[in-house]
This record gives C-alpha cells, structure tokens and sequence, in this order.
C-alpha cells in the first residue's frame, strides 16, 4: 500500500506544475477526456479510443483518490 501512495505521490509532483497542467490538458485532448469515444460500425476503433480514454481516467484518478 506504501507503494502506491508513494506512486500517487509522484503523479501529482508530475502534474501538479505548469507545464505538467498544461501537459495533462493536451492528453485530455487527445485521450477523450470529454468526448465520446465510439466510431459507428468499427469496434476496433471503438475500442483503441476507448484504450486511450481508459489512460486519462488513470490518470485523474491517481491524482484525486485518496
């Protein structure tokens, strides 16, 4: 458990910095952060998208789970 509070730790020293922000605002971009992420009639892409979402929502929860 240590561990992972230490890795939780070292996230939010990643992006808690200017340049961390504006780091994690371009991966939101990116990563369907506040976009759907179904392509109609391809569930490959679907499911790379979704992949790429399921990054971003780590991340957010690394930096907001206590």
């Amino acid at each position: 458990m240590k561990e992972l509070e230490q890795l939780k730790d070292m996230y939010k020293q990643t992006f808690d910095s200017e340049a961390g922000q504006k780091v994690l605002r371009d991966l939101e971009a990116r990563c369907n952060w506040r976009a759907l992420s179904y392509v109609a009639g391809d569930a490959n892409a679907t499911a790379f998208e979704e992949g790429k979402r399921g990054v971003i929502l780590h991340i957010h929860n690394m930096l907001t789970e206590e």
